[in-house]
């Protein structure tokens, strides 16, 4: 692969790893918050669940980006060193 190809697929794995792991939590807070909110307003009596998406779409660009920003970074430092040097570390 040549650099900007690997570049892209650097930046695609991370959006797709960050993008996978948003859509999973919401659908564990879909699932588990309704769950959860019975047992805590069984346990504390000054508990209350109000049902919001609000914090995770903010911090999904965030997230997105740090998803697309660290694969860079470190393959900007891993490019440093020949691919010989890579090759041997590898075995």
């Amino acid at each position: 692969m040549t650099g900007k190809q690997l570049n892209r697929m650097l930046i695609t794995e991370g959006m797709v790893f960050a993008g996978s792991s948003i859509v999973i939590t919401l659908i564990l807070t879909v699932v588990m918050g309704p769950l959860a909110s019975d047992v805590l307003e069984g346990m504390f009596w000054f508990f209350s669940y109000h049902f919001t998406v609000t914090p995770i779409i903010v911090v999904a660009p965030v997230f997105l980006v740090i998803g697309a920003v660290i694969p860079l970074c470190s393959y900007h430092f891993v490019a440093k060193r020949s691919v010989v040097e890579r090759l041997r570390e590898a075995e």
